[in-house]
């Protein structure tokens, strides 16, 4: 019961907060709501009450424009990364590529690929059904061979079901070192979710695109402070006591591999439908 109601308010929370996000990451919108909320309040306020709104208005939309300044992104972000250790360059079993919305995933494919091609690991999981297609695309224009590199997993909407999907592939396979791969807002709580299910973790930043807006990094950066919050909460960071071979099956359950796995025979498929 308490697992299904924390499933109901992650999926709320995911939806809600990228609604609120496109919204407050547009200075317009947010200058034009208050600026309308202001003039609706001061039709029905006093002479008194209406300095005080007009004095409320004005530090809220100072502070909104500070907090979407390029000076406050930058520091926001990079308190997030502080506390995730550097890639030290080792060899693991795997990369595991997660998912993010196209304009603000980067060269994450690219990236995953070049460490597969440098000969770091051995295979790349990905994220996602059109995530899984685009790496394979990737994998092709670069001439190399997908067969056996390239998997992947879906039904998986927050960070700590995409941890538990992939136990479910790659816990059967023994696997238990991996790459993560995802950008710098989003990897400390990636990083502490993968290791709660008992991976051994190297984080691997992909930088946001320089087309992100300060406004996106900005809402990105305090969308994750939120997020890291409820996870505490939720005791989410807790290290688990099962095995990983165990919490794969159990995993397994949740996210059947018939449903949720994706081959990469299922890739190709993908692949001859969309051309």
């Amino acid at each position: 019961m308490l697992e299904t109601l924390r499933s109901f308010f992650g999926l709320f929370w995911i939806r809600f907060s990228w609604k609120m996000y496109g919204w407050l990451t547009s200075p317009y919108k947010v200058t034009l709501g208050l600026l309308i909320l202001m003039g609706f309040l001061l039709l029905f306020s006093s002479a008194r009450l209406r300095r005080q709104i007009i004095k409320a208005a004005v530090v809220v939309l100072a502070a909104y424009w500070f907090l979407i300044s390029p000076v406050f992104s930058s520091l926001a972000v990079q308190v997030l990364v502080n506390f995730v250790p550097q890639d030290t360059g080792q060899p693991a079993d795997a990369v595991v590529v997660l998912a993010r919305k196209k304009e603000i995933e980067g060269e994450r494919y690219n990236s995953a690929i070049s460490l597969l091609e440098s000969g770091r690991v051995p295979q790349i999981l990905t994220l996602g059904r059109s995530q899984s297609v685009r790496t394979f695309q990737l994998l092709q224009q670069r001439n190399l061979p997908a067969e056996g590199k390239l998997s992947g997993v879906a039904c998986a909407w927050t960070t700590k079901q995409e941890a538990q999907s992939v136990a479910s592939i790659l816990g059967p396979q023994g696997i238990k070192n991996i790459i993560l791969i995802t950008d710098s807002p989003h990897m400390l709580r990636s990083w502490l979710t993968f290791k709660s299910v008992g991976f051994a973790v190297t984080p691997y930043i992909e930088p946001l695109p320089a087309t992100v807006r300060s406004s996106d990094r900005t809402f990105l950066a305090m969308r994750e402070y939120l997020g890291l919050l409820s996870y505490a909460v939720l005791g989410r960071f807790k290290p688990s006591t099962t095995p990983l071979p165990q919490l794969a099956q159990e995993a397994a359950e949740e996210f059947p591999p018939e449903r949720c796995a994706i081959t990469l025979e299922a890739i190709r498929d993908l692949v001859s439908q969309r051309s």
